[in-house]
Order: C-alpha cells, then sequence, then structure tokens
C-alpha cells in the first residue's frame, strides 16, 4: 500500500484536505518492525510519529511491562510528540507480529509548516483533534475506573 493510501485510511487523517495529505505522505517513511522489536522506548526522546498501516503493537509501561492497550492496523501513536518538543515517551511500544509502519519526523513536518501555514494549520487541526478524542476515551475510562472503585 502507497503512502498516501495509508495514511487516508488512518482516522487522525481522514478530514486533512488531499493536497495536505499528498504532502505529509512524501515525508512519511515506510518501515518494516519484526515480531518482538521495540519501535520506541518509554521514558526516550522521541519528535516521530508512527502510523501503523498492517499488524499490530502492544503498549506497555513501567519496569513489569504493565500493558496499557494493543493497538491494530490503521492507528497511530507518538502523536504526543507533535505537541511537546520536550515529549518523553509515555509507553514502550513492541511490535506483535512482523508490521509496516509509517515513520513521519515531527522535525519535518515542522520545516514543512513553517515554509507552507495552510499544511501546518490543517496537520496541527488534525492533531488537536485526535488529542481530543483520546483525552475524551480516557476521561471515560477514569470515571468508570472511579465508579468501580466506589462500588468495590
Amino acid at each position: 500500500m502507497d503512502n498516501l493510501s495509508a495514511l487516508r485510511q488512518t482516522r487522525l487523517f481522514e478530514a486533512l484536505p488531499e493536497p495536505q495529505l499528498a504532502k505529509l505522505a512524501g515525508l512519511a517513511k515506510a518501515t518494516r518492525f519484526s515480531q518482538g522489536d521495540a519501535i520506541c522506548r518509554e521514558g526516550e526522546s522521541g519528535s516521530e510519529l508512527f502510523v501503523l498501516v498492517l499488524g499490530s503493537v502492544r503498549a506497555t509501561k513501567g519496569g513489569n511491562d504493565e500493558d496499557v492497550a494493543t493497538i491494530g492496523s490503521g492507528s497511530y501513536f507518538g502523536e504526543m510528540s507533535m505537541a511537546s518538543p520536550d515529549h518523553k515517551r509515555a509507553a514502550t511500544i513492541r511490535a506483535l507480529e512482523d508490521c509496516e509502519v509509517l515513520v513521519i519526523s515531527g522535525d519535518e513536518i515542522n520545516v514543512l509548516a513553517d515554509k507552507d501555514p495552510s499544511f501546518g494549520y490543517a496537520f496541527y487541526r488534525a492533531l488537536a483533534r485526535g488529542l481530543a478524542q483520546r483525552m475524551r476515551v480516557a476521561a471515560n475510562d477514569v470515571a468508570l475506573l472511579k465508579s468501580l472503585a466506589r462500588k468495590s
């Protein structure tokens, strides 16, 4: 699958206008990870956004590798690094099977956004929507956990 098609199928970029999506696809580097490979590690610096084209990954936290989430094809991770230049990875992401991933450099996105403000506006608007959606899900999860804890 080509970069443009893969990005078009990713929820984060579903509302990104086609010209901006094509520019983003030009920045994306197709990368393969084998089962068990660490794609990024908790606590490390990083400015890349990852789009999972094919396969699944496991997100873990802490020294005991506590499961946080399983992420499948068409999803993305690493988006927090786009919003904060001094960001440290919040989890370790490891391939559960052989995976095809698009890696997009935050530095390259920022250079393009500086040169092309319409791209920057569209990209960061899409990113803000994605972060807001994840915050809603997290808030609902916290509310549910608090409710369950009160019942115990």
